[in-house]
Parts: structure tokens; C-alpha cells; sequence
């Protein structure tokens, strides 16, 4: 059995991430990534039962999982103890033009009578050798009770009782890359309310924009690759 690699863990704020080690997972986890980390899928932590699907035919890619996870049953004494959580995850892309995509994802976790959803558009636009734009919108669905409210959830407006809420998440990122001049900008946004059970977005309830520029001068047969101000 493998063990985590060692991560300091002390006066972190936020979630730590540990990646993934289970071979069932790792094999083809590519088929369901985005920008956003929208499938951890260390978050389903005991299963028994799953079938996954990938594949790839022409522009389309697939990937489908439906699994169970006992984990989440075991953290309680009576009521939903033993109760399997039900997880489901699916991904598409569709190539087109020069190294562009558009994809979707959905993903769902129920466990007991509550419920986690997830839907997200993104898209790769490259409109040159030197631009490139990537971009997701997210929306999630979460209904919770007072005995198995999701770790994820810090809405503002619930207790821990019974209630549901929205939430939204925006990623964008253009860039430029030419022989001498690169620069990058990059906009993200997290309303509140938004969880996603079964993906890892360590912070929430935060809005940043991010500016990077930088000339280089990249010498003509020179063991120095490159050098200049950033």
C-alpha cells in the first residue's frame, strides 16, 4: 500500500492536496479533468462497487464513472450509519480548429437525503501560434440536513440545518507567447455557496485577477536560453 508523500500540514488555512495513488483511478484520469479541479477523486474514500467508461473517437472524448463509497456512512453512530453515498461523474470534449476544445461536466453525490450537483461548460480557444484563451463556468446544486451537512458547505445565510443553496465559480485565463514578449492574465471567482462534494477548491468566497508580463531576449546559439525582466 502506498503512503502520501510527506506534506507540511502545519497552520495551513486551507485544505492540503494529496494526490491520487490508487491505480483504478489514475488510469485515464486525464478523461476527466478541467481547469477547475471539479473530480478529486481521493474525495470518494472507501468504494466497493463502480464501472468506469473512456474512450476516444475522432474529436470525442468520454468519461463516465458511477460508483459507491462507504465511507461516508461510517462517520455516524445511528441514523445514516452504514448508509452508501451514490457518486457519478461525466466528462466530454469535442477538438476542433488548431488544438481548440469545447467540453462539459456533470457530477452528483447523494448520500442519506442529501445531494451534491455539479455542472460546468469550458472551452481552449487558440486563435494563433501566440494566443490562447481558457476559460470554465461552473454552477452547483447542494441540498443538506442537520446531521449530514457536507464539510464543503460555508453559506452564509444557513446554519448547519436543513436548507439548499447555488453557487457559481468563473475561470478565465488569456496568454501570449511570442519570441520575445509573454504575458498572462487570469480572472477567478467563487461565490459563498459554492461546493463541489466531490472535487478540490480549497478556497471559496473570493474573487482575484492575476497580471504577469515579461520581455526576454533569447540569444542566437548561446548555451543561456533565455534572460530578461519580469
Amino acid at each position: 500500500v502506498e503512503s502520501d508523500d510527506p506534506q507540511v500540514t502545519i497552520n495551513q488555512r486551507f485544505a492540503v492536496f494529496f494526490p491520487e495513488k490508487r491505480p483504478f483511478f489514475i488510469e485515464n484520469a486525464g478523461f476527466f479533468m478541467t481547469p477547475i479541479n471539479l473530480f478529486f477523486s481521493r474525495q470518494i474514500a472507501n468504494p466497493q462497487f463502480g464501472t468506469r467508461m473512456t474512450g476516444k473517437l475522432g474529436k470525442w472524448t468520454l468519461g463516465a464513472l458511477i460508483i459507491d463509497d462507504r465511507q461516508p456512512g461510517m462517520a455516524f453512530s445511528s441514523g445514516p450509519y452504514n448508509t452508501r453515498a451514490a457518486d457519478g461523474v461525466l466528462r466530454v470534449t469535442r477538438e476542433f480548429g488548431n488544438q481548440s476544445y469545447i467540453g462539459a461536466f456533470f457530477s452528483s453525490h447523494d448520500f442519506a437525503d442529501t445531494s451534491n450537483r455539479v455542472a460546468s461548460l469550458d472551452a481552449r480557444l487558440k486563435f494563433s501560434k501566440n494566443w490562447v484563451v481558457d476559460a470554465q463556468a461552473v454552477h452547483t446544486w447542494t441540498r443538506q440536513n442537520a446531521v449530514t451537512g457536507f464539510d464543503c458547505l460555508s453559506f452564509p445565510d444557513l446554519t448547519r440545518g436543513a436548507g439548499s443553496q447555488q453557487g457559481n465559480a468563473l475561470w478565465a485565463d488569456a496568454s501570449y507567447s511570442g519570441r520575445h514578449f509573454t504575458f498572462s492574465t487570469n480572472y477567478n471567482d467563487f461565490s459563498p455557496n459554492f461546493c463541489t462534494e466531490l472535487g478540490f477548491v480549497n478556497r471559496i468566497d473570493i474573487r482575484q485577477n492575476n497580471v504577469f508580463g515579461g520581455y526576454f531576449w533569447r540569444p542566437d546559439k548561446s548555451k543561456i536560453i533565455d534572460f530578461g525582466p519580469v
